[in-house]
């Protein structure tokens, strides 16, 4: 083959080349994009009274000159400050002390010692009370505990007076309450997380408690006496906002509000209502419930997982016979895992905790075996529990 012709079968396949190389690159297309995504972390802040933070914005308040059968109020605002993200809503009381800031006569006697200070209270027992005198220190048991709340207080409804005393109490939310069966005393809520409810966002919450100096059925004596003279008892009020999702304040105590619904609605109804005391986390869930204006029925207490009829992961809590309208229960249970369990169609939100009779659930398969819903006490917010031994 001469160089011509080998030329000429180069110069067909580079061009055949070229065809196949220009038809791979025909083709139709089209480019869509979004710029400028942003992630960014939402946040959560409270604001009390106007000011923030709270302890270095504002005066502590003082309960002055307490005596027996005296009422005596707080009241507070707490405003969810941010405009997209509700949340719950938290509150505790801490004791810090417990002591003596005068001591006058008629309480040396009565503990027992020989007055020498003159006409004059003073604030050493050593100089002006000699002889036996044991003091006593103890106002938190004998200060009964109520604290109600009020939404949007911006539209009325939720006056106190000159005293901080709610005007009109039906416009109010009784978290704790004095009840003929039930009396909350200031010791009892010592360190205890308590649930004051959700605030949407930019909403208001007012928050009034009483603090009552007296004595209660069975209490150790019948009256507040002399030895209360002159006694002091400080304490703080502490806040806490959580997002809607998230757990209550881990390793801490929590109050679980549990209210008749009305099956159709689940609007609460009045009549029977409980409270459980609760440990948000620990190697296992110790609880303390109280119910009133109950049948005198064996009732149940469990945790209920949906869907119907509740059984597995759902389980028995504890049971316990109503008298009077009353029941009582306390113990611990070893559940095995986290509230919410993770087979919870409420999972991760929160776990529902009812009372219901005990005829209405199977012990051995732990699930419902009817529906009698207006006997039931369901909880007013779902909780959560972390298993620590699990």
């Amino acid at each position: 083959m001469n160089k011509k012709r080998i030329l000429l079968s180069l110069l067909t396949i580079v061009a055949v080349v070229g065809v196949a190389f220009g038809a791979t690159r025909a083709y139709f297309f089209d480019e869509e994009k979004s710029v400028g995504n942003v992630l960014g972390a939402g946040t959560i802040d409270i604001i009390v009274d106007g000011v923030n933070p709270w302890e270095l914005h504002s005066e502590p308040f003082e309960l002055k000159d307490m005596k027996p059968s005296y009422t005596k109020y707080i009241k507070f605002t707490v405003k969810n400050l941010v405009d997209s993200n509700p949340i719950n809503l938290w509150k505790r009381i801490n004791i810090t002390d417990q002591s003596d800031e005068v001591i006058s006569e008629p309480e040396c006697t009565e503990g027992g010692g020989s007055w020498t200070g003159g006409g004059t209270p003073c604030t050493d027992a050593a100089i002006c009370c000699t002889g036996n005198y044991v003091p006593r220190n103890n106002l938190a048991a004998y200060i009964l505990y109520d604290m109600y709340v009020c939404a949007s207080p911006s539209q009325g409804g939720c006056e106190t007076d000159t005293d901080s005393k709610p005007v009109t109490l039906s416009n109010w939310t009784p978290i704790i309450t004095e009840t003929e069966n039930q009396h909350v005393r200031l010791d009892n809520i010592d360190g205890i997380w308590i649930a004051l409810g959700k605030l949407e966002p930019t909403d208001e919450l007012k928050v009034v408690q009483s603090y009552h100096l007296s004595s209660w059925p069975d209490a150790p004596e019948p009256e507040v006496t002399n030895w209360a003279q002159g006694d002091k008892l400080t304490f703080d009020i502490e806040l806490m906002a959580t997002q809607l999702n998230g757990p209550g304040p881990l390793g801490e105590q929590a109050t679980l509000n549990m209210i008749g619904k009305n099956p159709t609605t689940w609007v609460e109804i009045a009549g029977a209502s409980g409270t459980l005391g609760y440990n948000t986390s620990g190697e296992t869930f110790d609880y303390d419930f109280n119910g009133t204006g109950l049948q005198n029925i064996q009732y149940c207490l469990i945790y209920y997982a949906d869907p119907w009829p509740g059984d597995h992961p759902g389980a028995l809590i504890d049971q316990g016979l109503a008298s009077g309208s009353a029941l009582t229960l306390s113990g611990s249970h070893n559940f095995g895992y986290d509230l919410p369990h993770t087979g919870d169609a409420n999972h991760p939100a929160g776990a529902k905790i009812w009372l219901v009779p005990c005829a209405d659930y199977d012990e051995t398969g732990e699930k419902m075996n009817s529906w009698s819903p207006s006997t039931y006490l369901f909880e007013e917010n779902l909780i959560t529990y972390e298993d620590t031994d699990s």
